[in-house]
């Protein structure tokens, strides 16, 4: 399986914190914001959870001497929702009481979690209003999530969603994945808290630059968001362009089970991946300089 790593690593910024920290101050030094995620979900044993946890604390301590402020995305099902509830509140409030001048962006994960995640991140929005949430525009309930999110203030990421989900949650089709995907992000854009537009799709993106010109929106009200390693050559229009762009950083032991996961739960996961890197390789962009 380690031949899969040199593939792997364009997407992941290492296998652990030393690895990684390279790349979180090559992306800060270059202008850009970023989004940290420690790999890992779905742990079965408090345990698991108490080290993830650890992780990250450590994490933030080793970020202290970077006069920047980050993003953590984190999953949940890491801190050990599918164990208990109340346990998994308890070790996100005593992150979130360590983190300092940094955000908290909860991943969302399968449509089972959804529920639970959207009710923990509004118990902890109350006491610690720097959380955040991610909200996925292929299923269909996320108009209403998005209007409840913005009632109460949360900030959101708006991508359109990675899993593979049952028609009756989830838009199939990708034309009506874009099509509310557009909806919800031009909500956001006017009414939301510093939301994060999480898209690589270069026909959403005109269309969603066109709606901010339209609106007069100001580029320090919200961030585009791509991923590591994925359309760099956007990022940096994007920056130039004066709009601010955070980069999403996955590293951490799980890169592994976490690159499988991803490619062969939907195959539309694979397909993007070639797609992205077949158009940045050969310059084949709809976004002008």
């Amino acid at each position: 399986m380690q031949l899969l790593y040199p593939f792997a690593r364009r997407f992941i910024a290492g296998p652990d914190l030393k690895t990684a920290i390279p790349s979180i101050h090559k992306i800060s030094e270059s202008g850009y914001f970023s989004s940290i995620d420690i790999l890992g979900e779905s742990v079965t044993t408090r345990k698991q959870a108490e080290e993830a946890k650890i992780d990250y604390l450590k994490l933030f301590e080793s970020l202290d001497s970077i006069h920047h402020s980050f993003d953590f995305s984190i999953k949940l099902s890491q801190l050990g929702l599918d164990i208990d509830r109340e346990f998994c509140l308890e070790n996100l409030m005593q992150l979130a009481q360590a983190l300092g001048n940094h955000t908290i962006r909860l991943d969302m994960e399968d449509s089972a979690r959804t529920q639970s995640t959207l009710d923990i991140c509004l118990e902890a929005h109350r006491t610690h209003p720097y959380i955040g949430q991610a909200i996925q525009a292929y299923l269909y309930r996320s108009g209403d999530d998005v209007r409840h999110c913005i009632e109460n203030k949360i900030s959101l990421r708006l991508c359109k969603g990675a899993y593979k989900e049952s028609p009756d949650v989830a838009y199939q089709a990708m034309d009506k994945i874009r099509k509310n995907f557009l909806k919800l992000a031009c909500q956001l854009l006017k009414e939301g808290h510093q939301p994060a537009i999480a898209t690589h799709d270069e026909s959403l993106l005109v269309k969603i630059l066109d709606f901010i010109a339209h609106e007069n929106i100001s580029p320090k009200s919200f961030y585009f968001e791509m991923l590591y390693g994925v359309r760099r050559d956007l990022q940096k229009i994007l920056k130039e362009k004066g709009y601010r762009v955070r980069v999403y950083i996955p590293y951490g032991k799980a890169w592994l089970p976490y690159t499988l996961r991803r490619l062969v739960e939907k195959k539309e996961n694979l397909l993007f991946v070639i797609t992205h890197l077949f158009r940045e390789t050969l310059g084949l962009r709809k976004l002008q300089q």
